[in-house]
């Protein structure tokens, strides 16, 4: 309910520039910390590599080679506009979820 919920959001904030990404194992543990307090919660990406320096490795069909991902040693997000879309995101999912009567309290 909630990833659905920040997933509408998301769209309605962000337009075309919010996706659905395939599933993926990013962070293992990150579900057992609001498990253990009965939390909901959800995980989501944001883009954060010159959009054609992606493109380009997408066509050579060469992502996982020239790509760094967060791991790496050669990983270097580009600071606009991923810093002001992350926040954006974070205030947008906070709000969604927050800013209904009965989830906060006065």
């Amino acid at each position: 309910m909630v990833t659905r919920e920040v997933s509408d959001a998301f769209a309605a904030m962000f337009g075309e520039r919010a996706v659905t990404i395939e599933l993926q194992s990013a962070s293992e543990d990150f579900s057992r910390i609001p498990d253990a307090f009965g939390a909901p919660y959800t995980y989501w990406a944001l883009g954060c590599v010159d959009p054609d320096a992606y493109q380009a490795a997408r066509q050579r069909g060469t992502v996982a080679q020239e790509i760094p991902v967060n791991h790496s040693p050669r990983f270097a997000p580009v600071l606009q506009p991923t810093l002001d879309t992350g926040v954006q995101a974070l205030v947008t999912a906070a709000l969604t979820h927050l800013g209904k009567p009965g989830r906060m309290s006065r």
